[in-house]
């Protein structure tokens, strides 16, 4: 009967072993499933969209590379190269053509081409008053028609928010709290909007909090673990909740998304940041849309708008966040850092971390900052064509953090920060449409104001019209995100549950755009 026992107990250990190796096998093939479905995706969309995102610097090193590995180029594409590099007003980290891509492919809307254009370079091509708007534009943008001796709108006011007097008191955690907090460590789909619910007023603060405490940064730089709480909530406050989408939840989620690529997407681990760094992206993602006003940089640069006039028309909204941010630490009561940080060389390397990161941020420096960081990490080719490459093509193409020169690494950091920014395109389905309406919600916002002021509607602006901006969203998807985090993921292999989810996302809206036609 022992020797039964023992038999019996011996095979119900050898069933549980296979059930799990069952379970690990059935994970590595789902996994390895989704990431041949990213590749054959990636192959697709290139043949079904003419989009071509290469710049001229990208056409240049795929040039040489050729050279490199013995190929003969023909003349042909040589000439091409010659031509784009001759035009004076070539813009070697723009996507070739972007203008003409973006208006005359037959597979973009014309008005989501107009819109794509204004996000990614500011300008648009034959915008025109609406037809139901009388008068010209003022000449001169502040003189917007404004009753005499009538004071500015609030939306047009240097200071977007009034200080809200909130107690810097941290508040005590719930136990359902603590088990949020320790799935916002862990998940790359986390529910913000469930989190928010429980912790409302202090969401953004208590995350940030944690995140600045799990990663050892309150005790390694002795940080004021009081006043940083005050700083947090300051910062909180300085974010409008009637904003649809640029207010406090949508920087919570961008401070999750940084903290899961730097700890779960291979950066910490590959040492592409310092102690002192990580403390940088943290701040940097609490504060990269502080005191937003719901309205973009192009509005406010249209009207003269006081922080368009105090920097020179470039990025007022992320230079302001930074600025308004940063004075912030310097307030006694607020300024968490001990003197002998404030003292040392580690807070100029905080600041310009932090500086780089927010500018990034602005969508008119997004082809720029994709294409340095991919020529900047592109493999080297091999020397002839008989010579295979020196390691697999899963791997990281940099074994060595330590001899990558500083402005790389800052592209990685400005990278980081930018993904985590729209991170929404990787969450579940739910959440990530929730964000996509928000954000029309505002956009429209925005629509009305212009015109309040008789300016052109920005396109996909415009509440009346058919649509807004969730009509451009396989476009953005296509032509900004996928790319975008492809990049990321082919440096940070670890990352790859980021583009998996973009995927998804992008597969739910070509399945609604496919459905919707067929209905018409």
């Amino acid at each position: 009967m022992k020797w039964q026992s023992w038999q019996n107990q011996e095979l119900e250990q050898d069933s549980f072993a296979l059930h799990e190796q069952q379970l690990r096998l059935q994970e590595e093939a789902h996994s390895l499933t989704q990431r041949l479905e990213v590749i054959l995706h990636d192959k697709y969309q290139h043949s079904k969209h003419s989009f071509d995102s290469d710049t001229p610097i990208d056409k240049t090193l795929t040039f040489l590379q050729g050279v490199i590995g013995g190929k003969v180029p023909p003349v042909e594409v040589a000439l091409d190269l010659f031509n784009i590099l001759s035009e004076s007003d070539t813009n070697l980290r723009q996507p070739v053509g972007l203008e003409d891509q973006l208006l005359q492919a037959h597979s973009i809307d014309n008005e989501v081409g107009q819109s794509m254009l204004q996000l990614l370079q500011g300008s648009v091509r034959n915008s025109p008053l609406l037809p139901d708007r009388q008068g010209p534009v003022p000449a001169n943008p502040t003189q917007l028609s404004l009753p005499a001796g009538a004071a500015r709108p609030d939306w047009m006011d240097t200071s977007f928010v009034t200080e809200q007097n909130k107690p810097f008191v941290p508040p005590a955690l719930t136990t359902s709290t603590e088990k949020m907090l320790l799935d916002a460590e862990n998940n790359w789909q986390f529910d913000i909007f469930k989190f928010t619910e429980a912790t409302s007023g202090v969401t953004l603060a208590l995350l940030t909090f944690h995140f600045f405490k799990i990663s050892g940064s309150i005790s390694q730089f002795g940080l004021d673990p009081v006043k940083l709480w005050r700083y947090l909530q300051r910062i909180e406050s300085g974010y409008q909740m009637q904003n649809p989408y640029h207010n406090s939840i949508h920087v919570a989620s961008v401070v999750q998304m940084t903290h899961m690529l730097l700890c779960h997407g291979g950066i910490m681990q590959s040492n592409a940041l310092s102690k002192v760094q990580l403390l940088s992206a943290y701040w940097s993602a609490a504060l990269h849309d502080f005191e937003h006003g719901g309205l973009n940089n192009d509005f406010l640069i249209k009207t003269a708008h006081p922080l368009a006039i105090t920097y020179n028309d470039q990025s007022p909204l992320e230079n302001h966040h930074l600025a308004a941010g940063v004075r912030l630490m310097f307030d006694p009561e607020l300024s968490y850092m001990p003197m002998r940080l404030l003292r040392s060389e580690d807070l100029l390397v905080l600041r310009s971390t932090c500086i780089n990161m927010v500018l990034g941020t602005d969508m008119k420096k997004h082809f720029d900052i994709v294409s340095r960081f991919q020529a900047a990490f592109k493999r080297a080719p091999p020397s002839s064509a008989a010579e295979p490459p020196l390691q697999s093509a899963s791997a990281s193409p940099v074994q060595d953090w330590e001899s990558i020169k500083p402005e790389d690494k800052t592209l990685v950091h400005q990278m980081v920060l930018k993904c985590a920014d729209i991170g929404h395109l990787a969450a579940d389905i739910h959440t990530h449409k929730r964000w996509a309406l928000q954000l029309e919600e505002e956009f429209f916002r925005q629509g009305d104001k212009e015109k309040e002021c008789r300016l052109a509607v920005s396109p996909l602006m415009d509440r009346t019209l058919q649509g807004g901006m969730t009509r451009s969203q396989i476009g953005f998807f296509n032509i900004v995100g996928t790319p975008m985090f492809k990049a990321m993921v082919d440096l940070f292999p670890d990352a790859q549950p980021i583009l998996d989810g973009v995927i998804a996302n992008l597969r739910q809206w070509e399945q609604s755009a496919a459905q919707a036609a067929k209905a018409s």
